[in-house]
């Protein structure tokens, strides 16, 4: 019974340890990089970029032209925010979606995807006509740009030297 006992644990631990060992490695993001950008419109659409830095957890803002924040800023992400990216890009399945959905409407901004994750990037140009999971996306990518925290960097255009 022991012997039994005994070899039923020996086939059961490895199981165990190679779960733990692939879910620490899928939540491993420091290889992703996201990076959004809006256009300008025939309007007063907002005029940023967003990048998502994984390894370095710090998230950058560079707001050109109609939003508040105008200039760079910057501020920390957490570990469970990069979770919840990674998980809206897989939902979104970004990789399989089109490389450019632009639609018959010209007077709309051109929002830009940029992502790569473990080596892997896809770029994806919406202006008009994408799909659901697309238009979630941006609005995630929006509702992060437009959230609390963000620091003002030094602008080193005006620095003196």
């Amino acid at each position: 019974m022991k012997l039994l006992l005994f070899s039923f644990l020996l086939l059961v631990a490895p199981c165990n340890s190679s779960k733990q060992i692939a879910q620490q490695t899928a939540t491993d993001n420091s290889k992703v990089m996201i990076v959004y950008q809006t256009t300008v419109c025939f309007g007063r659409c907002p005029v940023l970029t967003l990048a998502i830095n994984g390894e370095t957890k710090m998230a950058t803002f560079i707001g050109t032209a109609n939003t508040e924040k105008i200039g760079t800023y910057t501020k920390p992400i957490t570990s469970k925010e990069l979770d919840d990216f990674v998980i809206a890009f897989e939902t979104a399945q970004f990789y399989a979606l089109n490389d450019e959905y632009l639609g018959n409407i010209t007077d709309f901004p051109t929002k830009y995807i940029t992502y790569t994750n473990n080596g892997k990037t896809k770029k994806v140009k919406d202006r008009s006509g994408a799909p659901q999971e697309l238009a979630a996306l941006e609005k995630t990518l929006n509702n992060f740009a437009n959230s609390e925290g963000w620091k003002k960097t030094e602008d080193s255009s005006n620095s003196k030297d």
